[in-house]
Order: structure tokens, then C-alpha cells, then sequence
């Protein structure tokens, strides 16, 4: 019987790395993305939001040394509670180690009370690195969090989907 993740008959995949080539010989030896697009769907309680300064929230765990994880679209939706939040300034960011991608607004959390919902979509192929050598994004979870400055005020839920790949770092 064959493995459960096979490349071709001839070259099944161990954990990550295949034991042979990928589809002909053509295609380098080693290390291959965990999987394809996957997404992470994370709800956030009101507590969380107003804490998302001193404490970052964890949207994608680490997943494992050798890999990174490599966002591609964030959409964030809010369900407004009975009362609106407040922000005085600081960043709302989705981080990966050294890579960042902050919001140009945090608008998104400053919907007027309910039943109203917003929704935005964020790509993230702009997302900047200011890794060093070696980079800090290797097994770093995905986060995300506020620079400066926790909301205020407000109360309501926050539902995050996250579009990303796995990739090797070697």
C-alpha cells in the first residue's frame, strides 16, 4: 500500500522533504512547501482588541524550523458590540518574525455600535522585512498586534481569515 502523500509512486514525502524529485529530474532535490494555500480563521474577543498593544495575538502558530510563513491575503471582520472603540494612534499589524505588514488605517476597528459589521481585505505581498543575517522569520508564528497605543472604549468580536503558503527558508 502506498504512503498517504505521494509525489509520484516512485518518490513519496517524508514530513516535509520527498524522498526523491518532485516531478522529473528536472526539479531540485530538498526541501517543498508543507502543503499549498491554507488558511486560519481566528475570532477575537473584545479583551484581546483592547489589549492588542501588550499583547499580540497568534494568528498562524510557528511551523517549524526551516519554514516561514508567507501571507497573502489577511480579511478582518467586525461585528460592532454596544459600543464603539477608540483609537489615539499606533499601528494595527500582522507580523512574521522581522516581517511586518501594518495597516494604513484602523479604521476598520472604529465602527459605530451595533448591528453594524465592516469588513476589509488586506494583501500582504507588501509586506516589509527588516531581517538581518540569519532572518528572524524562520518558525516565527504569524501575529497580530498594535505598535502603540491599546483601543479603547469599545467592546465587539473580531473574526481574522488568513491566506498563506508555508515555505522553506533553506
Amino acid at each position: 500500500m502506498a504512503p498517504p502523500f505521494v509525489v509520484s509512486p516512485q518518490n513519496p514525502i517524508t514530513g516535509n522533504t520527498p524522498a526523491g524529485t518532485y516531478f522529473g529530474p528536472s526539479f531540485a532535490v530538498g526541501p517543498g512547501p508543507c502543503a499549498g494555500l491554507q488558511v486560519a480563521d481566528v475570532t477575537l474577543s473584545s479583551a484581546q482588541l483592547l489589549a492588542l498593544q501588550t499583547t499580540a495575538v497568534t494568528l498562524v502558530p510557528a511551523p517549524g524550523v526551516g519554514f516561514t510563513i508567507n501571507p497573502l491575503l489577511a480579511i478582518i471582520r467586525l461585528l460592532a458590540g454596544s459600543a464603539a472603540y477608540t483609537d489615539v494612534g499606533g499601528a494595527v499589524s500582522f507580523t512574521v518574525g522581522s516581517a511586518s505588514f501594518a495597516l494604513a488605517s484602523n479604521a476598520i476597528f472604529l465602527v459605530t455600535t451595533a448591528p453594524n459589521r465592516a469588513i476589509q481585505r488586506f494583501f500582504m505581498p507588501s509586506a516589509t522585512d527588516t531581517a538581518g543575517n540569519p532572518p528572524t522569520d524562520d518558525n516565527a508564528a504569524m501575529t497580530i498586534g498594535k505598535a502603540t497605543n491599546n483601543l479603547a472604549a469599545g467592546n465587539g468580536t473580531c473574526h481574522i481569515t488568513v491566506y498563506f503558503t508555508i515555505e522553506p527558508t533553506t
